[in-house]
């Protein structure tokens, strides 16, 4: 009797044993299978075998829930230089990518979010550019993350297609959008390198109106949570600003073509509210007639004021600290 019931006991064991290995078996081809799917979807050419797998899931995820294809197509990117605007959310790397075939971008980004897990190996892994979230200017005059542009040279040197986001911080709702720094200028000076402007619209996870307005304007949110909500984004080739590599531009001072860089990039981005094709379409008609310029300047003034601002205020703190401390030693 007890010999029966060890041999059942057995028979179940041998049975259970044969179907978790028959699971683990099934789980093993579908995951090579959606691998190699995932693998053949990613029309970008990188080295590391992970890279293409990831990247090809993250383009079905891309075009499943945040973007349509045929909109824009990217070719021929070697050497080129990507402006990516207005600044909105972590997803719009992925979405340019998605429009992207051949030579892999390499992104700008910041190490503002590193001490997320996985953050930092992911970034490693797509060989993104690392710009310092706290990088100030030295003392010997060299800019704050001068390093990042180096990388970037190297990287347009060795044929790479570089992108970035000229604005660096988020365009937060209800806020002014922030200011155009100099390093997409300064970067297509030192390589005698136009800059293809993309605009970027139909985000309808920082439109809808179910979340709350700070839940919307939260970096992280914006930087992850918001790849789960459902988008419509377009991406629009607004222009190709090549003014500098023209012989009539020669004359100009390096600071010239920055400022009138960043004019034009501060136009087509400082819009942070979506915009039609038409609407865009209506900034060429800024740029024609200056009015860019005199926009930009104002934009650098109110920037420059409000520093001050912040400086004489703290300024006031400091030069009532003793009779604060004076008032509440008198009133014990």
């Amino acid at each position: 009797m007890y010999s029966n019931l060890e041999q059942l006991n057995h028979d179940e064991s041998t049975s259970s044993a044969y179907n978790l290995l028959f699971l683990l078996t099934g789980l093993a081809i579908v995951t090579y299978a959606i691998a190699r799917v995932a693998e053949s979807n990613n029309h970008l050419n990188y080295d590391n075998r992970l890279a293409r797998i990831i990247a090809g899931l993250l383009l079905l995820i891309t075009r499943m829930m945040h973007t349509k294809s045929g909109d824009l197509e990217i070719t021929n990117t070697e050497k080129q230089i990507i402006a990516v605007g207005p600044h909105r959310t972590g997803w719009e790397a992925v979405v340019v990518a998605s429009k992207i075939k051949g030579t892999p971008p390499r992104f700008f980004a910041t190490d503002a979010y590193n001490s997320v897990p996985g953050v930092s190996s992911f970034l490693k892994m797509f060989k993104a550019i690392p710009v310092e979230s706290k990088a100030t200017k030295s003392d010997n005059g060299r800019s704050a993350n001068a390093g990042a542009l180096e990388q970037a040279s190297k990287a347009l040197s060795e044929n790479g297609c570089v992108a970035l986001f000229p604005q660096g911080n988020f365009a937060r709702l209800g806020q002014k959008p922030p200011r155009v720094y100099a390093g997409a200028a300064r970067l297509a000076l030192m390589n005698k390198t136009p800059i293809h402007v993309i605009r970027l619209d139909g985000f309808w996870s920082l439109q809808n109106p179910i979340i709350p307005l700070f839940v919307r304007n939260n970096s992280y949110y914006r930087a992850f949570m918001s790849a789960f909500h459902m988008n419509n984004v377009r991406a629009t080739l607004c222009s190709v600003i090549d003014f500098h590599l023209k012989p009539e531009s020669e004359g100009l001072s390096d600071e010239a073509k920055i400022e009138e860089i960043c004019a034009q990039l501060y136009a087509y981005y400082r819009h942070t509210q979506e915009l039609t094709p038409k609407q865009i379409a209506t900034i060429k008609e800024e740029i024609a007639s200056k009015n860019h310029l005199l926009i930009w300047n104002n934009k650098v003034k109110q920037d420059e004021l409000g520093k001050q601002l912040l400086s004489l205020k703290k300024e006031e703190t400091q030069l009532e600290e003793p009779t604060l401390k004076s008032m509440q030693l008198n009133s014990m």
